[in-house]
């Protein structure tokens, strides 16, 4: 996975835009596919990849560089009359290939965004049900370009239907205010986690309808697929039910059937079950059936009024 990213969201926007930078097609019309090419294929890593290391930030500083390079050399080719680049044979093979991978840029661009689109259906609104900080979306949004969990969705597939209730969830990571949120590349330890310890609280007022607990918290990326959602509170929050999961070993201070308000502590968040690196695993589903506990009906989620989507920053004060 680490070596994925190296190559998608390092290497190969940097070697587009060197490429842009030194090597302009030899005619305008050839220039204007450059471009745009290279603009849908940083656009569509941009949208649909999951920024956390490199920081969200990152692709923001690739787009500054693709205009200031595009600025350029529009500006030569006004001054000059005529183009500053190259009309090699290989570059105009680059340019071919590059624009086939605009396409697929582009695709991703075009389904990313898609995924920002709240839906015309039930949602339901919760409190930030986490300590004061900042925060990143890594899975969430209506598309499974930029929500994995949109998989499970699909009640013709048996084996998804204990989980069906998950199908709209959110996982998020803390972050720190420079967009970082581990120490290291890949630390086994989940304690290097900003996001491992940090406080869960009741997403509503309501009532506490199930707990479990007692899992250790994993080594990453070691997983717990037995007990996919690891430690978790379910709050029953009147018409709904929250889920708040992967929580920390021994930090869940609630039990079935207490009260709470918004706000109130739950527990910790942590790395129990399947989950690949120390996150909260959030959804909202009506329902809570005996056995299967997450396969209720799953509910569109907003907190605070806003669609969290992936990449999305959540800041509370």
């Amino acid at each position: 996975m680490s070596l994925i990213v190296i190559l998608t969201q390092i290497f190969l926007p940097l070697a587009l835009l060197i490429w842009l930078a030194t090597c302009p097609a030899g005619n305008a019309f050839a220039w204007c596919i450059q471009l745009v090419s290279v603009a849908a294929i940083l656009l569509g890593i941009g949208l649909a990849a999951l920024w956390t290391l490199p920081p969200f930030w990152t692709p923001y500083v690739y787009a500054l560089l693709f205009v200031l390079i595009s600025a350029r050399q529009l500006v030569q080719r006004i001054r000059r009359g005529d183009t500053p680049g190259t009309g090699s044979v290989i570059n105009s093979l680059v340019i071919a290939i590059v624009a086939g991978l605009g396409t697929a840029g582009g695709y991703l661009a075009y389904h990313a965004a898609q995924g920002r689109i709240l839906p015309n259906e039930t949602v339901v609104d919760i409190a930030p049900p986490f300590a004061p900080g900042s925060y990143l979306v890594a899975h969430g949004g209506s598309t499974q370009m930029v929500n994995v969990h949109l998989t499970t969705l699909d009640e013709s597939v048996e084996r998804f239907l204990p989980w069906r209730g998950q199908s709209k969830a959110l996982d998020i990571f803390r972050i720190t205010p420079a967009g970082f949120h581990k120490d290291g590349w890949l630390p086994p330890e989940p304690a290097r986690y900003e996001t491992f310890g940090v406080p869960v609280t009741a997403p509503c007022t309501g009532e506490v309808a199930l707990v479990v607990d007692g899992l250790a918290d994993m080594q990453v990326p070691v997983m717990d697929p037995e007990n996919r959602a690891g430690n978790f509170v379910a709050v029953d929050c009147g018409e709904f039910i929250v889920i708040l999961a992967h929580l920390r070993f021994g930090s869940i201070m609630v039990a079935a059937g207490d009260t709470v308000e918004a706000g109130d502590p739950l527990g910790e968040m942590g790395n129990s079950g399947n989950s690949s690196e120390p996150h909260l695993h959030l959804h909202a589903q009506r329902g809570l059936p005996a056995g299967a506990p997450l396969g209720g009906e799953p509910l569109w989620l907003t907190i605070n009024g806003q669609f969290p989507v992936r990449n999305g920053r959540i800041i509370v004060k």
